[in-house]
């Protein structure tokens, strides 16, 4: 016995020297781990690395590619990723690592925070568990951002975004948003699309609707009884999707002085009854506005088999997530055994030498 605990001592001391020589992060990244190029042909459309490594004040991977490459795609396709907490931060440092580029596309891993630069222009950061975003006020520069997705998050609020004042198109689709500030909707002078549907909203301020608007979706949402569209005035606004709320009636009339050119208006699944679904129906078609079906009843089978492909790919992504941290923990362990069973046979192979 004594003889298996020595051994097993000297296992031991073996591995912790054989970790004392391990690359240990820096602060100034000056140590890396990996270089990944570009998977063959992806720098065409964007430079594509499917296992890319950055966690802020560690060792990291670096990108490789052509000084062309302004877009860069970052663990895609998914069935290559070997796991998903490789990447927990977008910050000035990885935007230095990728080559500044003009677009970024970094979905489902576990990205929680991000620290816009002011020259990205479109960025992807989908189904993620991002909470928090910054882009503070610069004095005498402007954020480039355009394009901004950040579906599938943790969002309560919007106020963070206040400074992107470019932006034309913002999805926060299936986050935790409860109340909007139209003040923030007011400083996108731009802004061409909005997305918010899956979230927790029970008022809405349309009178702080950016007058470019185009389309609106705030689907599966909290909203009750009738929607007021009092000070609303959206010129621009063509497609307005209001599906699978509680509403159970709607000014029309109101809804069309506010938005003139309104070329489709989706109500499928709200509580509006026969009657009123009827006359709205009849003004829209007057009108000459697309519409789907309005009434509660026709379309309960529809609505189940959508609401069931959201709700599975949500269910899905949860247990991909909890299959990945169950893989890391035993790949960790394996690990160490190997590593500790090889620094044992090292460390018995140099003493037979002796």
């Amino acid at each position: 016995m004594m003889a298996i605990t020595f051994a097993t001592s000297e296992c031991v001391f073996v591995f912790l020297l054989f970790l004392q020589h391990l690359p240990v992060g820096s602060g100034n990244f000056t140590n890396t781990l990996w270089a990944h190029q570009c998977d063959p042909g992806s720098e065409i459309f964007a430079c594509t690395v499917p296992n890319f490594f950055y966690k802020p004040n560690h060792n990291h991977s670096t990108l490789v590619a052509p000084g062309t490459v302004r877009k860069v795609r970052l663990g895609y396709p998914r069935d290559k990723i070997l796991l998903r907490d490789n990447i927990v931060a977008y910050d000035a440092a990885l935007h230095e690592i990728l080559k500044r580029p003009r677009a970024v596309q970094i979905e489902n891993v576990i990205i929680r925070t991000v620290d816009l630069p002011l020259d990205l222009e479109y960025a992807d950061f989908s189904s993620n568990l991002i909470a928090t975003v910054s882009a503070p006020e610069v004095n005498g520069s402007e954020y480039a951002l355009r394009y901004l997705d950040l579906q599938y998050n943790r969002m309560t609020a919007i106020d963070s975004l206040r400074a992107l004042v470019h932006l034309e198109t913002l999805l926060l689709a299936h986050n935790r948003i409860v109340v909007l500030d139209g003040s923030v909707l007011k400083g996108f002078p731009k802004l061409a699309g909005l997305h918010l549907g899956g979230n927790q909203l029970e008022e809405f301020p349309y009178a702080d609707l950016p007058a470019t608007l185009e389309w609106l979706v705030l689907c599966r949402n909290d909203f009750a009884n009738n929607v007021e569209f009092t000070g609303m005035y959206a010129p621009a606004l063509k497609v307005l999707n209001l599906q699978d709320n509680f509403l159970n009636s709607l000014n029309i009339d109101s809804l069309l002085a506010a938005a003139p050119n309104l070329k489709e208006l989706l109500l499928r699944n709200d509580f509006i009854a026969i009657d009123g679904a009827s006359e709205i129906m009849h003004k829209l078609q007057e009108a000459g506005i697309a519409h789907d079906k309005l009434a509660h009843s026709e379309q309960e089978s529809d609505y189940d088999e959508e609401d069931g492909d959201g709700d599975s790919y949500h269910h899905t992504n949860q247990k991909h997530q909890a299959r990945e941290y169950i893989f890391s923990g035993l790949l960790a362990v394996m690990n160490v055994c190997v590593m500790a069973w090889g620094g044992c046979r090292l460390y018995k192979a140099l003493r037979s030498e002796k």
